[in-house]
């Protein structure tokens, strides 16, 4: 093989891999898009009474045959919320919407974005409808817990679980709780109650059952007024009624006392048999005597279905002379 022949191969080489390399460069990067869908994305793992955190985002399935491919997600005003950077071989992007656990209340709108070497492969706009649908109490349970009272171990019903139900007709997550704050507020008698759901984000379309475990939980011996909101949600208020023992009054012990002039009672026994499905702390109890209160210091609790007698030591004074065991109003635990 001559000289020339040799430098005439490696020349037509040479020349085919400028043209490669040319048409490679002069060609426009592909990127295909597969679908675009609002979702929810799981941003970290929180150690705690919390497991994840969420927050409402854009999730895009692509191809392409270049990378790395840069996205990004703007508001209609084209300012810029999240961004992120796919890399060789992900073919799955996902842009954040809004902060963590916040729901998108009302209509907005969206731009998506993705650029190949600082070119615009894709713009696309996205219209959302925000949160909508249904938020109710179905019920409430209660259970027994162990408290100390001093030095002496205590046993009463707490309301300490509510079951709601939540319908997302909206076309992005509906979040009701998160390690930083609760986009839903559970109230109780206008007070605000602390509480993990058994689930945080309900998807759009589905009707599901969620468990809310309450802090500390709620006596459960008065009435309650429970009231559940979140922006763009209609719900509706849930009443729950007192533990209602029945409660007798077997004795009554009157005593006058020269001294103070002053009519008293003392050893007072009661029965109280206890028609709940609940154990009922004795400590609830309260007594009046011609509209007059006293707190007798009682201990334990009455199973269900259990009739128990305690007989109330101390002394309780009257301030009227005229008082009859008689005209005694039935206590209340």
């Amino acid at each position: 093989m001559s000289l020339m022949k040799i430098a005439t191969g490696a020349g037509m080489a040479v020349i085919i891999l400028l043209a490669i390399l040319v048409i490679y460069i002069t060609t426009k990067p592909s990127l295909i898009v597969k679908s675009i869908e609002v979702t929810d994305i799981v941003t970290s793992k929180i150690e705690g009474p919390f497991w994840v955190s969420h927050c409402p985002g854009i999730k895009i399935f692509f191809k392409t045959d270049k990378y790395p491919v840069k996205f990004y997600l703007l508001t209609s005003e084209g300012k810029v919320i999240d961004s992120y950077k796919a890399e060789l071989p992900e073919e799955v992007a996902y842009l954040a919407i809004n902060e963590i656990c916040e729901n998108i209340v009302g209509p907005k709108k969206y731009v998506v974005k993705a650029f190949i070497d600082d070119e615009e492969v894709l713009r696309r706009e996205i219209n959302v409808k925000g949160v909508s649908g249904s938020i109710r109490i179905l019920n409430t349970s209660i259970s027994v817990i162990t408290h100390m009272l001093g030095n002496i171990k205590e046993k009463e019903p707490k309301i300490d679980k509510i079951l709601i139900e939540v319908e997302n007709t909206g076309d992005v997550p509906l979040y009701l709780a998160c390690p930083l704050f609760n986009p839903v507020v559970l109230s109780v008698d206008g007070n605000p109650l602390f509480f993990t759901p058994s689930k945080e984000a309900i998807m759009p379309g589905s009707r599901e059952r969620v468990e809310l475990s309450i802090f500390g939980g709620v006596d459960p011996d008065e009435r309650h007024v429970f009231t559940i909101s979140v922006s763009g949600i209609e719900n509706a208020p849930y009443i729950t009624e007192p533990l209602r023992p029945e409660v007798r009054i077997d004795e009554v012990k009157l005593g006058y006392e020269n001294f103070s002039r002053s009519w008293f009672m003392e050893n007072i026994t009661i029965t109280i048999r206890n028609t709940e499905a609940y154990p009922i702390g004795l400590h609830h109890l309260e007594m009046y005597a011609n509209d007059k209160f006293f707190l007798p210091f009682v201990r334990g609790f009455v199973n269900p279905g259990e009739e128990k007698t305690v007989t109330i030591g101390g002394t309780f004074y009257l301030t009227l002379p005229t008082a009859k065991a008689g005209r005694f109003p039935v206590c209340q635990p």
